[in-house]
Parts: C-alpha cells; structure tokens; sequence
C-alpha cells in the first residue's frame, strides 16, 4: 500500500466518525465506572473507629486470693460488651467473665478466684463496640500473665494446743506424794491394829481405816 492509499482508508470523515465512536465508548464507560464507585460508596452512619483498650497488667498476685482486673474503655459510638478470657496454665480451653462497668465511668472490671495450688493466670481482654469493632488486648495465642506467689502464713494465727491436766499432774513430785500417802495408810492400820489388841476396841467396820490426803503438784 502506497501513500496515496493510506490517505484514502484513512481519509477525515473516516477519522472524525471512528474518533466519535471511541469518544462515545469512553464517557460509556467512564459514566458506568463512576456508577459502580457510587454505588459502593460506604454510608456516612457506619463506625470505622475500633475502641481503645488502656490496661496495666500486674506481674504478681497472690495464690488462693481473688484476683481483679481493670481497663479503660473508650469509645467514641459506645461500648457493647467486655469480655475477661482467662486460664489457669499455659494450656486448656479460656473460660470468660463480663468486665463490668463502673458507675458511668469508661472503667471496666472483673475479679476472678484462684486456687492455693495455682502459680499463674493467663488472661486477654475482648472490647465489643455498638459498630462492631473488635479489639484485643493480649491474644489467645499469646496472652498476658500474671504470676502467683505462695501465701505466707501468719504466725501469730497458730495457737498452741492445752495441755492436758494428767500430763501437768504426773511429775516425780506427784509420785513422791503417792509413796508417802501409802506409807501413811500402813502406819495407820498398823497403829489401829495395835490399838484393838491392847485397848480393847472394837476396829472399824470391814478393817477400813479412813485416811484423806490431799495431792498437789509442787
């Protein structure tokens, strides 16, 4: 194809109607894109701001003492729910406890019981807004923890047991008074004996010779 055919195929009003067809396609497509951008624009109600979770983890507790956690919640739509996770060991299934809500504070708390025995908590903490935004605070996979230490017992709790009355009562001092005593029963009925031979009295009733000792520890 020589110029001269070139100029013919592509003469102007070829150029001008074919230039019109691709302008036409152009703003079709520009009104059908700029539809769809439209059509899935978000609706200016709808929440995109998750709350915010402020919370100071402790490193230590006490074992067998109820155990409290807080956090400070703030939302700018509001708050639907807050949720304690939390497990004794490294390992099992959380179980979790509503995080309530102080007065009309954004302060939130839960208080959960622990065993003597336990050394540990492990805990994250799950913020629900009125949007539904979820935020986390520590991960399952990853949570916060809190060490438990071993309770000091209080010495001035132990009270010593009495002790019992034989015990205080059997000392060498007690045995001491017991020979004498079975001394002086001898003598007596010695000398009562000796009594009748020469008196002529009559003995007690049934040989019994009444004698009374009184027996105190030293």
């Amino acid at each position: 194809m020589d110029w001269s055919e070139f100029f013919v195929f592509w003469n102007w009003p070829t150029v001008r109607k074919k230039g019109f067809l691709l302008l036409a396609v152009t703003l079709l497509l520009n009104q059908s894109w700029s539809g769809v951008v439209v059509g899935q624009s978000l609706p200016s109600g709808i929440d995109l701001d998750p709350p915010v979770i402020d919370h100071e983890a402790l490193e230590r507790g006490v074992a067998g003492e109820p155990q409290r956690f807080s956090a400070l919640v703030v939302d700018d739509r509001g708050i639907e729910s807050v949720q304690l996770f939390y497990r004794p060991a490294a390992s099992g299934e959380y179980a979790n406890v509503t995080m309530s809500q102080i007065a009309d504070t954004d302060n939130y708390t839960a208080t959960v019981n622990t065993d003597v025995s336990q050394r540990r908590i492990e805990y994250y903490i799950e913020v629900l807004d009125i949007g539904g935004n979820r935020v986390l605070k520590g991960f399952p996979f990853y949570p916060l923890v809190r060490g438990l230490n071993i309770p000091k017992i209080n010495q001035t709790q132990l009270t010593r047991a009495p002790v019992p009355q034989e015990a205080v009562s059997s000392g060498p001092g007690t045995l001491l008074y017991v020979v004498v005593g079975v001394l002086a029963v001898g003598l007596l009925a010695s000398l009562a004996s000796g009594g009748g031979d020469s008196g002529g009295g009559e003995p007690p009733p049934n040989d019994q010779v009444p004698l009374t000792i009184n027996v105190s520890p030293p």
